[in-house]
């Protein structure tokens, strides 16, 4: 896997909706835990290239240098299977790519063009379950016996949550419904035959958002985190990279306590991801500015620190199963504050589409997905040049006055050239580099301060995460000075106020 250097301030001109990459000659290779930046997209909603009004890959592959303006380093596509619900969990087919998104040789395009660009390219793989409609279920339902062992089957049922009827007689297992049936793990069959589709798909793209990992095994009344889901992947992941010795991969591993994420992460021991989604993280920052304090933040870190991870946790705000942040953090100013923690923090920052413009839920769309899911608003045109034609999913009004791409790339001042500032920053100190983090005692409760540093240089952030003014203590740190200009001392931070001080001086705009 290949990426590009990429240059750091981007012009606020009319041209920054599609601003300038790096020469092909500033190639060089990466490891794969140089994840960067990530940034999540859901296909059917970012980019119609042929009217049809549903999103697809060529459509995507037209706004990569979007993507590349805001300092992402790794494109992650939810899935792009045939599945029987629009987002593309419920898995029916996982050989091909779904028609409405392209072809193989349309994804093969786009992943070109996102290495031109110094962008690794993951596909989404929920590969926990599929759908009831998949052909190995109805066969396994019809009696098919080979189907049969490919799916947790029982003759007395478990429990009444998890345990269903089979047509075939007995109950079958599926964790998250009866819609989707587990996978049965424990089985060769499975193992092999989904060993086959991680090849398959790594021939053409650079790795995988692995969904729901912590469910691929219930053993003995353990349904989340058993040792034999670890073991599974474990097995999985030695195969792929064995084949494919430079894929990433990025688990979504729901855990509730602060440090057992790790778990998850790759060690001498056992093969695990190089980035976990952090739910304990995301719980702690949202929390952190409806409560005004950030001890409980802190010790989320600290722990994560402790477990030897908190460098592999993939820091999230927003997600496709999420409501936008808007929804959960009213405060504008609230949300830039949460956002420069998310990106200076030790970890991945990850970007769900949309948050660049600080988008809110989808209000009109009622009955055609969630709300979060709305197709992506690039001007003040028809469907907020989304398509030529009928968006399959209706856009707000709000897209024509500011809450668009265009409109912002012209306003300094705007979400998404605060976004960018933090791309930039984030990649002129080399915060992808293992933990450089250390926490600083505030005098004021709500007040997070910590230092982060790297080969590139040193970095000091003060956050306020309350409504009120607080009290930074008087001066700036020795040797470091105010990337938002000026010479200001720490000081009285306003409400939501923050302030970043670096070793090193920056073209990066953080207005």
């Amino acid at each position: 896997m290949f990426f590009f250097a990429l240059a750091c301030t981007v012009t606020e001109t009319p041209s920054a909706l599609t601003p300038s990459v790096a020469d092909p000659a500033d190639e060089r290779e990466a490891e794969c835990g140089d994840l960067g930046v990530v940034y999540e997209v859901y296909v059917r909603s970012f980019q119609d290239s042929d009217g049809d009004g549903v999103g697809d890959l060529d459509g995507l592959r037209s706004r990569l240098d979007h993507i590349v303006s805001l300092g992402v380093d790794t494109l992650w596509l939810m899935p792009i299977f045939p599945a029987f619900g629009p987002a593309g969990y419920d898995v029916t087919d996982f050989s091909s790519i779904t028609a409405e998104y392209g072809d193989l040789d349309e994804l093969d395009a786009l992943v070109e063009a996102a290495h031109a660009r110094g962008l690794a390219v993951l596909v989404d793989l929920p590969f926990n379950h599929v759908d009831r409609g998949h052909p190995w279920f109805v066969a396994a339902e019809a009696g098919d016996a080979e189907a049969h062992r490919r799916f947790v089957y029982a003759d007395v049922r478990q429990n009444t949550e998890r345990w269903f009827p089979s047509a075939a007689g007995g109950w079958y297992y599926g964790y998250f419904g009866s819609d989707l049936p587990d996978l049965d793990y424990t089985d060769a069959i499975v193992l092999a035959e989904m060993g086959a589709v991680w090849d398959q798909w790594l021939d053409h793209v650079d790795g995988f958002r692995l969904d729901a990992v912590t469910t691929l095994v219930e053993a003995y009344g353990v349904v989340e985190g058993a040792a034999a889901s670890h073991e599974t992947l474990a097995t999985l992941l030695d195969g792929a990279r064995a084949e494919h010795p430079g894929a990433c991969f990025v688990a979504e591993a729901s855990e509730w306590e602060a440090g057992t994420a790790a778990s998850w992460l790759d060690r001498e021991d056992r093969a695990g991801a190089e980035r976990v989604l952090d739910f304990v993280r995301l719980d702690a920052l949202v929390a952190a500015s409806q409560e005004g304090g950030a001890a409980e933040l802190m010790e989320v870190v600290a722990a994560e620190s402790d477990a030897g991870g908190a460098a592999g946790m993939a820091t999230f705000l927003g997600s496709h199963d999420l409501a936008r942040l808007p929804a959960r953090v009213p405060d504008p100013a609230a949300r830039r504050a949460l956002r420069v923690v998310q990106w200076l923090l030790p970890g991945t920052p990850v970007l769900y589409y949309g948050e660049e413009l600080d988008l809110a839920d989808a209000t009109s769309g009622t009955g055609q997905d969630l709300a979060m899911r709305a197709p992506m608003p690039w001007d003040g045109e028809h469907a907020g040049g989304f398509t030529s034609g009928t968006a399959w999913f209706t856009l707000d009004d709000g897209y024509q006055a500011g809450k668009n791409v265009r409109d912002q790339a012209l306003d300094p001042k705007s979400a998404l050239a605060f976004t960018r500032g933090l791309g930039c920053l984030h990649r002129e100190y080399a915060l992808s580099e293992p933990d450089g983090w250390r926490p600083v005692l505030g005098l004021d409760p709500a007040l997070l301060m910590f230092r982060r540093s790297s080969t590139a240089g040193e970095l000091f952030v003060a956050v306020n995460l309350s409504a009120r003014e607080v009290d930074g203590g008087s001066g700036s740190p020795d040797g470091l000075f105010d990337l938002r200009g000026g010479a200001e001392a720490i000081g009285g931070l306003e409400p939501w106020g923050w302030r970043v001080y670096g070793s090193m001086e920056t073209g990066c705009a953080l207005g």
